[in-house]
């Protein structure tokens, strides 16, 4: 969902602004993204494993996607002719997908009071 988003926010800047737009819409779109598929997948590998194993998987990752977030905007910043704006929205756009979807699945799960009389 994400990589669809992105792609359809740079066709955005693309028709709006022309190359120069819609390519600094794609970086910023892939700032966003790969760092979510690297903590996707350290999450998925601790699949099955302990407890303590997850959290640390899940800690790990994190820290992670935020330095590996850090470093690709460090490299995007070197681009030449590189645009804020387009980048910046694409993020932006692209983090959203990440929230919508926890808001979204949130509604499918009955919230039960853990108490008898209600």
């Amino acid at each position: 969902m994400q990589v669809s988003v992105a792609i359809s926010v740079s066709i955005g800047f693309l028709v709006y602004g022309g190359e120069s737009w819609a390519i600094s819409s794609i970086i910023g779109g892939l700032t966003a993204f790969l760092p979510n598929l690297y903590f996707a997948y350290r999450v998925s590998v601790a699949n099955g494993e302990s407890a303590k194993k997850i959290v640390q998987s899940f800690y790990s990752g994190e820290s992670r996607k935020v330095l590996m977030t850090c470093a690709l905007f460090a490299i995007a910043f070197q681009v030449p002719g590189l645009l804020i704006f387009p980048l910046m929205a694409c993020f932006v756009c692209v983090l959203s997908v990440f929230w919508l979807a926890l808001i979204l699945f949130a509604q499918d799960f009955e919230y039960k009071s853990v108490r008898e009389d209600g």
